[in-house]
């Protein structure tokens, strides 16, 4: 097993605070008003847990998380780790937390090179590649009547639009999105970069001198093009203790309750405590 992913700061607990509380909002209300299935769908699930290196503490991750507290509520968990040490990583961690059992081999489809660790019960599936392949391929080839609650949180800028774009287009979904806003605007500035900042906007109609503000806003309108999912939320994520680095949760769905759910946990005034609270320290309360 290798070393958990390191780097993790205050925002990143924030983060962790809006998924799972929005995970308390979707669960209880597509658990009796959806007769289909519930899927967890999470495409860089990473290792696990999130090593904070001036904390000296793993902090448990979205995929801890969703099985701790949600593995009655959902049917399926499908998790993406492209990185094999991750991958391994993962299915042991989870192996240890919940004394489950993965069966780990070829994935056993045609034309397809990646291994798959596989638990029946509950049903989990993860996947060792590309997200942008193996969601689009899931979303194209599973069964419609199933809701996903999705959660994209990219390292760097790896998530494609056009794969956000097959999730929204295929329906029954509510999507989390970790928009690396600083990652943008940093690599628009660089000629060398702007096929990554291509692929997280979808297109070429971005500045190559904007603010943080101006890209996360661009990627608003754009994805509000689709007008079932007006109006799209986000939340601006800053740590206090390196404020050079900003992301933004951006939430889309098409249920007007779910949004306002979402946008009360996004604004709450105790939201900085309680991820001071996720990192074992306190007093951070008033922060933005």
């Amino acid at each position: 097993m290798c070393e958990h992913f390191s780097g993790g700061d205050l925002k990143t607990a924030a983060k962790l605070v809006i998924l799972e509380e929005y995970l308390d909002v979707y669960t209880t209300i597509l658990d009796s008003n959806w007769d289909d299935d519930l899927w967890y769908v999470d495409t860089h699930a990473g290792t696990g847990k999130t090593h904070i290196d001036e904390r000296g503490i793993d902090l448990d991750g979205s995929a801890i998380r969703s099985i701790e507290h949600y593995q009655d509520f959902f049917d399926r968990f499908y998790f993406y780790e492209l990185d094999e040490d991750h991958f391994h990583t993962l299915h042991e961690t989870l192996a240890n937390r919940f004394g489950l059992s993965f069966d780990v081999g070829p994935v056993g489809v045609e034309d397809e090179d990646f291994l798959v660790a596989r638990c029946d019960d509950p049903y989990i599936r993860i996947m060792q590649t590309d997200s942008n392949d193996g969601v689009s391929f899931l979303a194209n080839h599973a069964n419609n009547s199933a809701h996903w609650m999705t959660f994209i949180d990219p390292k760097g800028l790896t998530a494609k639009r056009s794969t956000l774009d097959t999730v929204l287009e295929r329906g029954n979904v509510d999507i989390i999105l970790n928009y690396q806003t600083t990652g943008v605007m940093r690599s628009a500035a660089a000629e060398h970069a702007h096929d990554a900042v291509r692929r997280t906007m979808g297109d070429d109609d971005w500045p190559e001198a904007g603010s943080n503000d101006d890209y996360i806003r661009i990627y608003k309108e754009k994805l509000e093009e689709n007008e079932e999912i007006r109006p799209v939320l986000s939340k601006r994520l800053v740590s206090p203790d390196d404020e050079r680095c900003r992301f933004d949760l951006v939430f889309a769905c098409t249920n007007d309750g779910a949004r306002s759910a979402m946008d009360d946990i996004m604004n709450q005034d105790e939201l900085w405590e309680k991820a001071s609270e996720e990192m074992g320290q306190s007093g951070l309360s008033g922060f933005m």
